[in-house]
């Protein structure tokens, strides 16, 4: 964020820092830091109007509400390199910070206030009025774009002046929260619409249809890449430059009211969404695969999942912590305390890092993609930057949904947060002796479900497990499972349910910790229900070709990666499908040119398409005329024997070119006593036009000739 860099910065930490350069695919969207900012004080600016500052290339804006100011922190050092004063005189109002590159936005929400920090002066230089209530602003990759929501308007503006560039363009209202992609391409959920518009420079283009109209949709940029999930069908879509892929989710997705919740960016290819229950489902977009993982913690309150490296952090707001679940394990490892029990946790993903905050706290927190964490001293002294100013005691906390704590619990319960300073509520048992449930994973593959669960770790005065067993939905031991148990000491496992077909069938179970409880009686201690489809969603087919026949073409491709596989062939004619790996489609209008896609399908979803097209231009022959001996063979303009387009003297025979075959009426040739409805499309140094069959030495028998297209 800095302007000219010294020699000596590219010493030490340098080739860290290039480690950690800016990722033009993190950081794209309007991530928000709520907080108690005042626009109207940082419009006369703050700081040092002369005073240059460099900033940490690999950092991120914290908002430090409770001292009255913003602050720029260095990932890499755990420090704070530069800070802002604000005075909160607009109470009540929810504040934004947007931020990419050397671009960092203040953005108020109430009332669609936008203004730009100057990070080298650490200062307001621009702000202007955007829009209304609910105004969105999204930066990345040297675009920036304001979204107002309620009206539908979407502008594209200047990233430093903030002034307009271009008309604006008007979408469906209500829209929902939109990003920018790796390439600099706005997507905007029209949910009214069932589709998402992508909007390159300012202007609309052809919409991707998500789903229906009214279907509950979200987006996040994965590694750059756009993931639309529709909560209402359960599938997600990932939209790659090459087409669409669709994977079938979970049938327990559909049933978040307002739908799962992703986050904004995610830093590769797997995408976190949190549903009812504190349910989490793990979509990794390059194999199509989807992990359903249970979390029993009841009537807590969650924000939006994130992930940085094989790490997705889940905030618990009810806790104050960050729930932590390492994918490459399976497991979930020790949680990370972030705030204070019912406060606010800000997550944001920037740099190949994750920032975690709390307004009101005086410590923020640093993750590196390998898990370790560095603590931020938000409020550390000789930093540049602005004189702090007093801020006078709010009266009125809030209840925990003021301007920053998200107003009510997420989709964990429908409990209220609980005020600062009570403990959350824990989770209730109905037999306290009963041992903790395990937490499993469900994922799909070859006509099979694999669970994998890790025990809980067991607190002092419970039965002990006896064995895990594989539970169904209804909490009947699954018939058929290998292994059908694990003993009780074990300290993982992974059931296996085979013989299941790939039709997008969720298959739902738990596992149960197995205890004997009072009077010797067996009893389950049940883990939340995961699901999973017997398969994952295929890879696209390959080495696609096409070769053109009369009205169609003959299509060959390889094998796609997958399982109960279906390939779906798209063209203009409509759409065909085999599981082999070849198919001739007929249909196709000759002398154009045809584009034709094949997919890949099976239940776990579709593969993205894959493209050809195939010419059919018309084959011309060169062939001679016949049966000239007794009259001139007159060339007709149509397939009739009416008109005249030229003649061939009697008893000349000549090499013609016959560009394509035509019925007509039926002509009787005396000569060679035969009759046929066929006419030949030729070109002559006699005239152009059509012949009867008889009068040409094609080959007879089939319609068209061989070697000859019919004549559109």
């Amino acid at each position: 964020m800095s302007g000219d860099r010294s020699p000596a910065r590219d010493a030490g930490p340098r080739g860290f820092l290039r480690h950690f350069r800016r990722d033009r695919f993190t950081g794209q969207l309007a991530i928000g830091l709520a907080g108690v900012l005042c626009v109207s004080a940082l419009v006369y600016g703050v700081g040092t109007a002369s005073a240059k500052y460099r900033l940490a290339d690999v950092g991120a804006w914290l908002n430090a509400s409770a001292k009255g100011l913003v602050v720029h922190a260095n990932g890499l050092a755990g420090k704070v390199d530069g800070k802002a004063a604000v005075v909160p005189q607009m109470r009540g109002h929810h504040i934004k910070v947007v931020q990419d590159g050397t671009t960092v936005l203040l953005v108020d929400t109430d009332t669609g206030v936008v203004s730009r920090i100057d990070p080298s002066q650490l200062k307001i230089t621009t702000s202007r009025a955007a829009g209304g209530a609910g105004l969105q602003v999204l930066a990345g990759s040297g675009t920036a774009y304001t979204i107002d929501s309620v009206k539908g308007l979407v502008q594209r503006i200047d990233p430093v002046s903030l002034a307009p560039i271009g008309p604006s363009a008007t979408l469906t209202a209500p829209l929902g929260q939109a990003g920018i992609d790796g390439e600099g391409s706005l997507w905007v959920p029209v949910p009214q619409n069932g589709q998402v518009v992508p909007v390159r420079n300012g202007r609309p283009a052809a919409p991707v249809t998500a789903g229906r109209a009214g279907d509950r949709l979200a987006l996040t940029v994965a590694a750059g890449t756009p993931v639309i999930v529709d909560s209402t069908t359960a599938a997600a879509l990932v939209v790659r430059p090459e087409g669409v892929q669709r994977v079938t989710l979970p049938a327990q997705v559909s049933q978040a009211a307002d739908g799962v919740r992703v986050p904004p960016v995610a830093d590769g290819q797997i995408v976190p969404m949190l549903g009812v229950g504190g349910s989490l489902y793990l979509l990794d977009t390059g194999a199509g695969r989807v992990e359903s993982v249970a979390l029993r913690v009841p009537h807590h309150a969650f924000e939006a999942p994130h992930v940085l490296g094989p790490r997705v952090y889940l905030p618990d707001r009810t806790a104050g912590r960050l729930l932590v679940f390492n994918t490459d394990k399976g497991a979930w490892e020790a949680p990370i305390t972030a705030s204070r029990p019912g406060g606010t946790i800000e997550v944001i993903t920037r740099d190949h890092m994750l920032w975690v905050n709390d307004p009101d706290g005086s410590t923020a927190l640093a993750l590196d993609p390998n898990g370790a964490i560095r603590h931020v001293q938000k409020y550390a002294d000789h930093v540049p930057g602005g004189n702090r100013r007093p801020i006078p005691v709010r009266a009125d906390p809030g209840n925990g949904n003021g301007n920053r704590n998200g107003g009510g619990p997420g989709h964990g319960g429908d409990d209220p947060v609980p005020p600062p300073g009570q403990p959350p509520r824990p989770p209730a048992k109905q037999d306290p002796t009963a041992p903790d449930p395990p937490t499993p994973i469900a994922s799909g593959d070859n006509g099979s479900i694999k669970v994998r669960f890790t025990p809980a770790v067991q607190p002092q005065g419970v039965y002990p497990v006896g064995r895990f067993v594989l539970l169904g939905a209804d909490d009947q031991p699954v018939k058929g499972a290998t292994p059908a148990q694990f003993p009780g000491t074990a300290q993982s496992g992974t059931f296996t349910v085979d013989g299941l077909k790939c039709d997008g069938t969720t298959h739902r179970f738990k596992v149960a910790a197995e205890y004997k409880g009072k009077n010797r009686r067996t009893a389950y201690s049940s883990s939340g229900v995961v699901g999973a489809t017997a398969c994952t969603a295929p890879g696209p087919p390959t080495a696609l070709s096409a070769t053109g026949v009369n009205h169609g073409a003959q299509l060959t491709w390889a094998k796609a990666a997958g399982y109960d596989v279906t390939y779906v062939i798209e063209s203009p004619a409509g759409t065909a499908s085999t599981t082999g790996t070849s198919k001739t489609i007929t249909g196709l209008t000759n002398n154009t040119t045809s584009q034709i896609t094949v997919t890949s399908h099976n239940g776990a979803g579709d593969s993205t398409p894959v493209s050809t097209t195939v010419n059919l231009a018309y084959p011309t022959k060169q062939i001679k005329n016949q049966n000239n001996g007794q009259t001139n063979t007159i060339i007709r303009p149509g397939p009739s024997a009416s008109g005249e387009n030229g003649k061939i003297p009697k008893d000349v025979y000549i090499t013609m070119t016959v560009v394509c075959q035509a019925k007509g009426d039926s002509f009787h040739d005396p000569e060679s006593n035969t009759t046929s409805s066929v006419w030949d499309q030729v070109q002559t140094q006699y005239g152009n036009g059509y012949l009867s069959d008889t009068l040409v030495a094609t080959s007879k028998g089939a319609y068209p000739a061989s070697g000859l297209y019919e004549c559109e």
